[in-house]
């Protein structure tokens, strides 16, 4: 096997105190212990109405706060830009007063969040952890910032309708990055979920009525069948019985030792390197940047002469596409843990080779067909222009059955810590299958994820 193409991670050795200073404000600082109790909450009482409903509350108000004060610091930087370009102010006087207002609109982002973090491990717990139904749910242009409008108004009114009702529980969509379909989701005891779309009589009308309703009827059939017509493409839900390895346990030790010392570093299988900074106790940043370097560095050589593409990625990114894999507020941790996770506390690195897992894939009988990985400088520029959807992620070929291996799936290997022998098995279990697929592409529904995320 030939690879055309290396990601390598080169660090300066401020890079990581760049990063606590850049997002570990006084802001996110006084509002961590909040964000701890607000989950302890959502777990501890998932059972509970008034919890719930006066939890949801809490949280919606304080995120119409912080989008407020958001809005007033931007408006802070307009001013200070126009009175920069009159001279009313030094350049020295607006970079530092800019930063500033920067920072503090970092911060408020950062808080906002984590908030959607709390809310969204509620709804995988009230969906039961189904991936496909959940991922499908947030397949949907990203939902702005909750203002209060006559809309939010309405939501409101009928949010509260449904839990005074003895048996129904409920979810503000807007407080949720996975809900982007109708304003409220209604949860029966019985396991009935009703998406449920609040008019406020006025601003949505005609064609856009008529989308919503098309879009909510679809999903409704693809729920309840199994099956969908989905841009062009029959889409399936395939349950699975996987047994999922992690490495989570490995991730608490090394999280339990940087709590200790600051930061560590563990090195799993041949494939996967994590490491770990407690801001708390970040010091002299050459002290853990020698660290690092120094520990594993025999593996790093070995993977570097073997031009293996190695890719890192920071957890915080992974709050960014949160649709393609599980919250970290259901991460099988406590809640001072999955808080200090969220929030930038600690700092987790993954290094991932994906040649080592290219490799394990080639021992288990399957074929590398095309993959982005090997393209070339020239070929990747000339990809430019075409949708990332046509781009192969990863092909993979094994006798008569050849698959597109999707990026979210990969990803579970460095935000969720898949083991390489449970993604093969994933694959494997397609192919048992047999060739006669009459569906285009499946969303797995891992039935053991109920066992797994708290």
């Amino acid at each position: 096997m030939k690879f055309t193409q290396r990601f390598s991670f080169g660090r300066t050795l401020d890079f990581r105190e760049k990063f606590f200073n850049g997002i570990w404000t006084p802001e996110v600082k006084y509002w961590r212990d909040v964000i701890e109790d607000y989950l302890f909450i959502s777990r501890k009482r998932i059972n509970n109405k008034l919890s719930m409903f006066k939890l949801q509350l809490n949280i919606l108000m304080d995120m119409i706060d912080n989008v407020r004060i958001i809005d007033n610091y931007k408006d802070n930087l307009i001013k200070l830009q126009n009175d920069k370009e009159g001279r009313l102010i030094s350049q020295e006087d607006y970079d530092s007063r800019s930063e500033f207002v920067k920072k503090r609109i970092n911060g408020l982002n950062i808080i906002n969040i984590s908030l959607r973090e709390v809310v969204d491990g509620i709804v995988w717990r009230y969906f039961k952890f189904n991936r496909p139904i959940l991922y499908m749910l947030a397949d949907k242009q990203e939902i702005g910032p909750p203002r209060p409008d006559a809309g939010l108004i309405e939501s409101l009114n009928q949010f509260t309708e449904i839990f005074l009702s003895p048996k129904d529980f409920a979810i503000l969509n807007d407080i949720s990055n996975f809900l982007r379909v109708g304003d409220i989701t209604r949860i029966s005891e019985d396991g009935t979920i009703e998406l449920i779309e609040v008019k406020s009589g006025r601003g949505k009308r005609g064609r856009r009525i008529a989308r919503q309703k098309q879009r909510m009827n679809e999903l409704v059939e693809f729920f309840n069948t199994g099956f969908s017509e989905y841009d062009g493409h029959t889409f399936k839900i395939n349950d699975s019985n996987i047994r999922k390895i992690h490495y989570f346990g490995d991730l608490l030790d090394s999280i339990k030792r940087a709590r200790n010392k600051g930061y560590d570093s563990t090195l799993i299988g041949n494939h996967l390197i994590i490491e770990v900074i407690d801001s708390r106790k970040v010091g002299d940043p050459k002290t853990y940047e020698n660290y690092f370097q120094k520990k594993h560095e025999s593996v790093k050589e070995k993977w570097d002469r073997n031009g293996d593409i190695v890719i890192p990625n920071l957890f915080i990114h992974k709050l960014r596409y949160s649709r393609n894999y599980i919250p970290y507020s259901i991460f099988p941790y406590d809640a001072d843990i999955c808080t200090d996770i969220i929030m930038g506390r600690l700092m987790i690195l993954t290094i991932i080779n994906f040649s080592e897992i290219f490799r394990s894939f080639k021992k288990a009988g399957w074929q590398i067909i095309d993959s982005v990985f090997f393209k070339s400088e020239d070929e990747l520029k000339e990809m430019n222009g075409r949708p990332v959807k046509n781009i192969p992620f990863l092909i993979i070929r094994k006798s008569d059955l050849t698959t597109n291996v999707p990026p979210g799936i990969i990803g579970m290997l460095q935000f969720e810590l898949l083991s390489i022998k449970t993604f093969i098995d994933i694959f494997e279990e397609l192919f048992s299958q047999g060739p006669d697929i009459d569906y285009d592409a499946s969303f797995i529904n891992f039935s053991d994820d109920q066992r797994i995320w708290k």
